[in-house]
């Protein structure tokens, strides 16, 4: 049996993940938190009735197609999530996902505390930027979860006048 080609694209150290309709890419350093916020992720997804599913741990591939950036799991990896100490865990998973969130792990005092609009450039597309810091599980949830599925408090200014 022939084997299959994988489709072409760029590998990114990164882990992603879908939940309901909208990709986000964890990228971060090795020991930064990617697998626990993905499994997080899913877990809190799942606990209010949405959809959420891994899409690939530690390397994915991104495909730039149509001004959108889609994102896959190399062959070797599709449903494994990795439990640092323990290896690769089997997961549910998708196949691929439209990435609308670039959710970037880093040191504590380069995080944003307040964070304004920012994009990434992957592959030549602009894509929503957060910067979170790493190992921080929960508050990397609450991030990703506000940015996707609430929307932002706008300050209503006054009218003096009435």
């Amino acid at each position: 049996m022939a084997r299959q080609a994988e489709p072409q694209g760029e590998l990114a150290h990164a882990t992603a993940v879908i939940l309901g309709e909208c990709g986000i890419l964890i990228l971060g350093a090795s020991g930064a938190g990617k697998s626990s916020i993905a499994r997080a992720l899913i877990d809190r997804a799942e606990a209010r009735g949405m959809f959420a599913a891994l899409i690939s741990d530690d390397q994915c591939r991104l495909l730039p197609v149509s001004g959108r950036i889609i994102s896959t799991a190399p062959s070797s990896l599709r449903g494994g999530l990795e439990v640092r100490g323990s290896g690769l865990h089997e997961v549910d998973y998708e196949p691929s996902a439209v990435i609308h969130l670039v959710a970037e792990l880093v040191e504590a005092e380069q995080a944003v505390r307040f964070a304004e609009e920012r994009t990434a450039q992957l592959l030549g597309v602009a894509i929503q930027h957060i910067l979170l810091p790493k190992r921080e599980v929960e508050a990397a949830c609450r991030a990703v979860e506000a940015r996707l599925l609430h929307p932002a408090w706008k300050k209503m200014l006054s009218n003096p006048n009435g």
